[in-house]
């Protein structure tokens, strides 16, 4: 699975997501985010370790979707049926990368409230 990851990781946290190879869309589920990467499951195959992607997710309170440009670093079959592929984030704009930390922020606070 190459390098391990370098940033702490939220979980369970899962949420509906699409991510975009070229000009095709596919379904999937966000997990195990960070503000390095995640984890994808998806019904199709996962694309091929080195394919940069976009994710589309609607996170904390955005009513549209934030656009992440990520790189696949591995994939692998899911035990649940499908795929899982972990992702590394590319180049997050400023307001997707506030977006993604307020997300992180507000998961670890919740956390700690039911701690």
């Amino acid at each position: 699975m190459g390098k391990q990851r370098q940033t702490e990781r939220i979980q369970p946290f899962v949420v509906a997501c699409r991510f975009v190879v070229e000009e095709q869309r596919f379904p999937g589920f966000l997990m195990n985010l960070s503000r390095a990467g995640a984890r994808i499951h998806s019904d199709s195959e996962g694309p091929p370790e080195g394919t940069t992607l976009t994710v589309e997710v609607r996170m904390g309170r955005q009513a549209t979707h934030v656009h992440l440009p990520a790189t696949v670093r591995w994939v692998q079959p899911s035990s649940r049926g499908g795929f899982v592929f972990g992702v590394s984030f590319d180049s997050i704009a400023g307001e997707e990368q506030k977006i993604l930390e307020g997300v992180i922020e507000e998961f670890r606070r919740r956390a700690a409230q039911l701690a």
